[in-house]
This record gives C-alpha cells, structure tokens and sequence, in this order.
C-alpha cells in the first residue's frame, strides 16, 4: 500500500515517539579519536597544564606484584607502597584548593579540625581487557539512549558511550562499570555515629553482570534479559540477620523489567518477592545513611531526575585505595566524625559533572544531587546530595581501586558521610581476618541467582 506524504510523516512522528526520544551513538569520525587523541575508553589521553594529572600510558598492568600481594588470595596491596604525599589539604590552606573540593569535602573542614586530605602523585590506572576496549569501540557509534533516557539499547560488554554527550549517558556509563563478569566477596559494612560508635553488618556477597560476560554477545545478552545487576546478599552478622539472604536484579530496560528485590526469612523459611520499595529508602545495613538509589553513589533508576551534563572539573578525590580497604583492620580506620585520614590516599583527577534535578510529581527526600565521576572510570568519583530545601544533607565517596591481575575495578567500597545526623558509613572493608573478594572468570550457575535458590543460599 502506497502511502501519501502526510501519511508517511506521521508514522515518522509516531516512531519517534514510541521511541522514548530515542539518542545517542556518535559519528564514526568522532569514534575515530578513541585510541588518538582520546583513550580507547574515551578519556582525554594528554595530562593536564599543570602536570598534576598525567597522561594516560596504559593503566597498571596484569604483572603488577607490590610487597606483599598474593595472587588468588582476594586482597590487594598498595601497588604504590614508597610514595609519600605531595601536600595535605587542611583548614589553614583550604581557599587555595576549594575549587578542586565537593561541597561536602568543604563542609568536613568545617566541621572538623581534625579533618584532613593527604594528597598524593595522581597515577591513571585504570585498565581494560582488550575485548572491552574493542566492545567499547563498537558501543561508541551503536549504543542509543531510549524511552526518555531511562532504558539503554545497542551496547554490551564495553563502554556504552565513551564520548558522552549528556547527563544520562554519564549516568549509565556508571551504572556499567567494568567490574567483571561475577564475584563472590566476604566483607564488612559500618555505620559510625558521632561519639565512634560503630554498628557492624558482616556477610557473603555475590554478584553477575551478564553485561560484561566474555562468554556471551550482544545478542545472546539481549535475548536473555539484559541483566546488567544480579546481586545476592547473604547475612551473618548482626545476629539479628544472620541466614537473612536477598536477590536483587536489575535490567537495562526497567520500563520492561523494573528491578526486583526478593528476600529469604530464615524464620519463616520463606522467600518473597518485595515489590514497591521507594528508591530513597534507606539501607539497614548502612545506619539507613544510604538509600537504596544512591548505593555505589547512584544505582537508579534514572526516571526521577533530569540529569545535566555540566562539562568536565579538575578534582580532588580518593584513589588507589588499597591501603584503606584491604590492608587496615577496621578499628583503625573508623574514627570519631570521620574516616582516619591517615588511610585515605587523594589524587587529582579529571571528573564529569552531572546535576541531576528532581522531576516534577516525583517523591524523593534528595531533590537535587551533583555527580563527579571519574573519565577513566565513572564508577570513581563523589556526590553531593541536597534536600527539598535546597540544603546539603549527604555526600558519598567512591575511590578508583583497581584489582591489577585482573584488569577490573573493585565495585562497592565508598563511604557517605551523612552531614544532618552527623554519622558516616563504610561499604564493604576487607581490612580484617578472613575476609576476601574474589572475582570469577566466568558467569555463576543460572540457579545461584534465581530466586528459589535464596531458601539455600541464606544457610552457611
């Protein structure tokens, strides 16, 4: 059937709109700068004017062996051990250094006089495996942002949009994050009042990103889902929660597959399906300082804020962690007020800016947050985060801390400190006795992270 001009244009329209403002995808001479001028993951390869960020030459690589790390033992050492730092931020010099702070950096020192950041030599490195980096390059010109930004299409296994354009491509950058394929992690999460007084939570996580499997496609990938988060928690401490497990799943179409959260009672020995759950509730195992959309600094989804790419800001954030995380027990690290700056490593950084605003006839008790995350890895960086008032309640911290073996970046240790109720917490130590992260080659068994498997996975 031979349709006339006005027909023809109308379907355009309607495509258009079923399409959610569908965006995204660059040219393929703007593609042609990764690996250039840009990094394969779309970072700027040069360093900075002043010289204290440096140019990109590759990341650590997988022979990377410091003093004291143990293939296979799931603890990294601090690939910099010798080095000292350059300079400390404190309140005396704070003026000099407050355009490279967030704003809850800057509050800290008001604060606290105690408060410090030790600044040491920026290194860039974050690395790739290659097939990344190659997805990465196919991702630059077929990902597209769909249905208003909120759903992503054409991406997998890379990158989705090494050149962003717009707030939401930053965002999802984020929310896909190299961190490999699946991990099983034993570690401790703490919520810290103002007189130190700590709350332990203590359990066995395990995680899949089928979006990072190297055994699948983008195909194959699709046509099971999209999954992009499969986390299941498994509680032993407090003793309150101890056989308590939960599976969270997440996709990257919620309009199709919102996120769904079912939990195993070992009381009831029963497992259930949570549906409802407001995005700013807050976690239990955190002190409810973090909510469920702002874990990992922000998890989703993306419907409740419009996201503004504001450009790219030279930072101070932490990085290169390892000391805190994995070689420091926690009783030295959580102090009164906030962490022991004696462990927190600052390098400076270039970070994309985004501000997310509420949406209007949406519900969240923080209706504005600014994002800075990192351009060699969005999954680093910080946020600040603003009540209906306008006022800064909360800021997060997310340190770069890549696993060198391994080429991924260890995902979930941050802090948030939490400026109302004058508390902080810490995700994911790995500083103690018998605790371990342990990433896989390979995708988990189906079963592991279905949620009938929850009744057997809540019992160690």
């Amino acid at each position: 059937m031979k349709l006339n001009r006005r027909a023809s244009s109308l379907l355009v329209v309607i495509a258009f709109l079923q399409a959610g403002l569908a965006q995204g995808g660059v040219s393929a001479d703007e593609a042609a700068q990764l690996g250039t001028s840009l990094t394969a993951f779309g970072a700027e390869k040069a360093g900075n004017a002043s010289g204290t960020i440096p140019a990109y030459s590759g990341g650590l690589p997988t022979n990377t062996t410091p003093p004291g790390f143990k293939p296979g033992s799931g603890r990294w050492t601090n690939p910099y051990p010798d080095e000292k730092p350059l300079f400390t931020v404190n309140a005396e010099n704070l003026e000099r250094y407050r355009d490279a702070l967030s704003e809850t950096g800057k509050e800290m020192f008001k604060r606290y006089p105690n408060y410090r950041m030790d600044v040491y030599p920026s290194h860039r490195s974050v690395a790739y495996p290659a097939w990344v980096l190659e997805n990465t390059r196919k991702n630059a010109t077929s990902a597209r942002l769909i249905k208003d930004g909120v759903a992503l299409d054409g991406a997998y296994g890379g990158i989705p949009f090494p050149i962003p354009k717009t707030g939401n491509e930053v965002l999802w950058n984020h929310l896909l994050i190299n961190t490999g394929v699946a991990y099983d992690a034993y570690a401790t999460l703490w919520s810290v009042d103002g007189s130190g007084r700590s709350v332990k939570w203590a359990g066995h996580f395990t995680f899949q990103n089928s979006y990072y499997d190297p055994a699948s496609s983008a195909e194959e990938h699709k046509k099971n889902g999209s999954f992009y988060h499969q986390h299941v928690y498994n509680w032993s401490v407090p003793a309150g929660s101890s056989g308590f497990a939960v599976l969270d799943t997440q996709t990257l179409d919620p309009t199709v597959e919102p996120r769904r959260i079912w939990d195993y009672d070992p009381a009831t020995r029963r497992v259930r399906e949570v549906t409802g759950l407001p995005p700013d509730l807050g976690l239990g195992s955190l002190g409810s300082l973090v909510t469920f959309d702002q874990d990992n600094l922000f998890t989703g989804p993306l419907d409740q804020f419009d996201f503004k790419l504001l450009g790219k800001r030279e930072m101070l954030i932490p990085y290169n962690t390892h000391a805190l995380f994995f070689e420091t027990p926690a009783e030295r690290i959580l102090t009164p007020g906030h962490l022991n700056p004696d462990f927190v490593r600052w390098e400076w950084h270039r970070v994309w800016v985004v501000e997310a605003t509420i949406r209007p006839g949406t519900k969240n008790q923080h209706h504005k947050k600014v994002f800075y995350l990192d351009e060699d890895w969005s999954g680093a960086g910080l946020s600040d985060e603003y009540d209906a008032a306008g006022k800064l309640v909360r800021g997060l911290f997310r340190p770069g801390m890549p696993l060198y073996d391994v080429q991924v970046q260890i995902p979930r240790c941050y802090w948030v400190y939490d400026l109302e109720k004058k508390m902080y917490a810490l995700d994911q130590h790995f500083g103690d006795p018998g605790l371990s992260f342990q990433p896989r080659q390979q995708a988990l068994p189906k079963l592991n992270l279905k949620p009938d498997a929850l009744a057997r996975r809540g019992v160690f």
